[in-house]
């Protein structure tokens, strides 16, 4: 497609060898294989007045929010797979990965259930025990068997998940348009199903196809909430329409009738696993089309965009430094970024004023299923790398040290929770172990090492997502509230504790339209004892330690209420979290840094119009 939609789209050519669905064109690279996925080669059909119409609005949003340089480049996404080691060696890259994704133009309400369907589905699942006449029950897609027969009929549908962040491991024909689908545990651990991500292609248009993910472990979702699943399309995306859109009707989330295994339940017998249903009509025959939990990013999404950062910055102004902090155990590297301003001179002053910036610490998606806290990362990295001038007040006024993801191969291998030993790395902070757990053990070293020379940073947050709440949200630390929290008796008044925990999200609850303040706890519980967030406040002594916390779904208050969130809000949050760190900065120093209120307030108004500091 050679069209220029002014979109952060590549030119993909296809040998056009069959008409019907085939391996795109050429090995993309030599040395390791590796190639896309299978493309639609039945071309895009001419558009109708419509959809030109649509795609000129497309244009227009995006000559409208793209201010800064595309971080997204197909090319370079290529030359970084090669270097991404996974466990299986995958040898594909997903579309979605290689074209990019842009936010769609419109806005996504959250979904409204009707009635009754829980129920009906339930009843569904009990007719096919009972009534088997139409049950076909044949595998179509099985990892754990790589001799299985793939069937050319035309009424089947095709499923892939091996290429980076994928995750599928096993397909069940039911009926004719219904399928079964079993989901990998994260690797080195018989649990934690919840991720998904994975390619259909061999569909038919106007045929409502239903797809039952069966070994989810969680009692309750917010598929049961308006929550939809994501779907990209191939040849939307050939449409200059590159986008993840929420999709799917008759959604639930209900307990089934598998039971674990006493292993994989924890050594509790007889829980059951749940099942994520949902009902799609694609648009398109023979189209090529993924599904995702959440919008993926990927390991080499991160560090493209890292390389694109650099590349596109102006070292007069900004100190942009990106590190190894160590190597993952499958051998990739962890990425440390460094982010400041660059001294005014070679004076003294400027020189001492440079060194003695305090320190920001932030780091994200700890946990690989957790996409949204690597969106919201996008957006903090992006403001903090662009030419507005509060971005430049703030890069002035402290020094960033960011671990954008704390789990390389989590990530890379569509693990849902856990790294490669099979354990939740964020319940390792109190004693990591540096061959084990080693993102933890050098992070924390890195922490522990500013404390002893007297830079304790100002603030440290780890972003997350959420899968059973609404809205962005903070947990923090407080004493004073933990003991009034955790035992009535006692007397929390005789606590003295600083209330500076609370300013920086009572900020943002004023800035971010998607934070929500009656979300935040500063209770620090005895689960979480463990954690970043607790350890780093305990332990190195940082007083606004927090874990800020994405809703996979979306917003029931403020100006998205009713609205699932997308890529957009989400960089937008993070954009914003910087914006509430320079307010925080006038607030605990006003002397020393005397930053004008109206230029904050017009930084706000900014990023709110139309979110051009995060794009």
């Amino acid at each position: 497609m050679k069209k220029d939609y002014s979109l952060p789209l590549t030119v993909v050519t296809c040998s056009k060898v069959c008409p019907h669905m085939t391996t795109c064109g050429n090995v993309l690279f030599e040395g390791r294989t590796v190639q896309l996925g299978k493309l639609c080669c039945t071309g895009v059909e001419t558009e109708d007045d419509e959809d030109s119409e649509s795609s000129s609005s497309v244009e227009q949003a995006s000559v409208e929010t793209c201010d800064g340089p595309t971080l997204h480049d197909s090319d370079l996404y290529i030359e970084i797979v090669k270097n991404t080691k996974s466990v299986p060696e995958y040898s594909e890259v997903a579309y979605p990965d290689y074209f990019g994704h842009i936010p769609p133009p419109f806005k996504e309400p959250i979904l409204e259930r009707p009635y009754g369907v829980q129920r009906t589905k339930i009843a569904q699942d009990i007719e096919r025990l009972i009534h088997q006449s139409d049950i076909i029950d044949r595998v179509v897609y099985d990892l754990d068997n790589p001799n299985y027969i793939i069937l050319e009929e035309g009424d089947i549908l095709k499923f892939n998940s091996k290429f980076e962040s994928g995750n599928l491991r096993k397909v069940i024909q039911i009926r004719k348009n219904e399928y079964d689908l079993i989901l990998n545990s994260d690797i080195n651990s018989n649990h934690y199903h919840q991720w998904f991500y994975f390619e259909v292609s061999g569909m038919r248009p106007g045929v409502a196809y239903r797809f039952n993910i069966i070994n989810c472990e969680k009692s309750n979702s917010q598929f049961n909430y308006g929550m939809q699943p994501l779907m990209y399309s191939v040849q939307e995306a050939l449409s200059a329409r590159p986008w993840w859109a929420r999709v799917g009707t008759d959604i639930c989330y209900y307990k089934n009738h598998f039971s674990r295994s006493s292993v994989a339940a924890g050594g509790q017998k007889g829980k059951s696993y749940y099942t994520i249903t949902f009902t799609v009509n694609f648009p398109h025959k023979d189209d090529v089309c993924y599904f995702a939990y959440h919008y993926p990013y990927t390991y080499s999404t991160l560090q493209m965009h890292l390389q694109k950062l650099e590349s596109a910055h102006n070292p007069q102004q900004i100190y942009f430094r990106k590190d190894v902090l160590c190597e993952t155990l499958s051998g990739n590297s962890c990425p440390l970024v460094t982010i400041t301003a660059m001294p005014e001179s070679n004076y003294y002053e400027h020189i001492c004023q440079f060194r003695n910036r305090p320190y920001i610490f932030l780091s994200a998606r700890v946990h690989p299923g957790e996409t949204n806290a690597s969106w919201v990362m996008k957006g903090t990295l992006e403001y903090l790398m662009s030419n507005n001038p509060t971005a430049q007040s703030l890069r002035e006024c402290y020094i960033f040290k960011i671990v954008p993801m704390l789990n390389p191969d989590g990530v890379i291998n569509g693990n849902h929770r856990c790294s490669l030993s099979g354990e939740d790395l964020n319940r390792q902070w109190q004693s990591p172990n540096p061959d084990l757990h080693p993102t933890i053990y050098h992070a924390k070293g890195l922490l522990q090492y500013l404390a002893a020379v007297k830079r304790l940073p100002l603030v440290y947050c780890d972003y997350h997502g959420h899968s059973r709440k609404k809205n962005v949200f903070m947990y923090g630390c407080s004493i004073k509230e933990t003991v009034w929290h955790t035992n009535n008796n006692a007397t929390s008044c005789d606590v003295v504790e600083d209330v500076g925990y609370r300013t920086l999200p009572k900020i943002l609850s004023h800035i971010a339209p998607a934070f929500c303040m009656s979300s935040c706890s500063f209770v620090v519980e005895k689960s979480k004892e463990s954690t970043a967030r607790v350890v780093v406040w305990r332990e190195i002594g940082v007083q606004r330690s927090y874990t800020m916390e994405s809703t996979l779904c979306g917003c029931d208050q403020g100006k998205y209420k009713g609205l699932q969130i997308g890529t957009r809000e989400l960089e937008e949050m993070g954009a914003k979290f910087c914006v509430g760190l320079l307010r925080l900065k006038r607030l605990t120093s006003p002397l020393e840094y005397n930053i004008p209120s109206s230029l904050l307030d017009f930084e706000n108004d900014l990023i709110e119009s139309s979110c051009k500091v995060t794009r």
